[in-house]
């Protein structure tokens, strides 16, 4: 895999709408690149809703006080697959949380529902003081 983008941002949840527009745009150059043939706009999308959020989760459950507080994403490129690896410096997370009870439509919880719904592969892990995302769509499937 070829590293095409690294972006390094304060973890604000202002700053989830900047995380997400480029996670849009990235993917999209990327399917239009690579002669995607389905719809590149749901592609898009698909990075967008993603990385919005896991970003809105790293500065909800982070440390936004402290001076070193952000979360920075990196997307790679394979031949046929979109990779990007969302990473902040907080305490370490329950990845794989209990479904939400849609029957009580809680406010919150449905993130990494909704992640593993829209890509194709969704890997957690601890690297050191860091918890990344690790989140694979391939072209072939929309």
């Amino acid at each position: 895999m070829t590293v095409i983008l690294s972006a390094t941002l304060r973890a604000e949840v202002a700053n989830s709408r900047i995380a997400s527009n480029i996670a849009r745009s990235t993917a999209e150059v990327f399917a239009e690149k690579q002669g995607f043939s389905g719809n590149i706009a749901e592609f898009g999308h698909a990075f967008e809703l993603s990385i919005s959020e896991a970003f809105t989760n790293s500065v909800r459950h982070g440390n936004p006080s402290s001076d070193d507080a952000v979360v920075t994403l990196a997307f790679e490129s394979a031949t046929d697959a979109l990779t990007v690896r969302v990473g902040d410096k907080n305490t370490p997370f329950n990845s794989q949380p209990p479904c939400p009870e849609i029957t009580k439509y809680p406010e919150s919880g449905f993130g990494l529902f909704i992640i593993g719904k829209l890509m194709d592969k969704v890997t957690c892990e601890r690297d050191g003081m860091s918890n990344i995302l690790t989140m694979t769509k391939r072209i072939g499937r929309s």
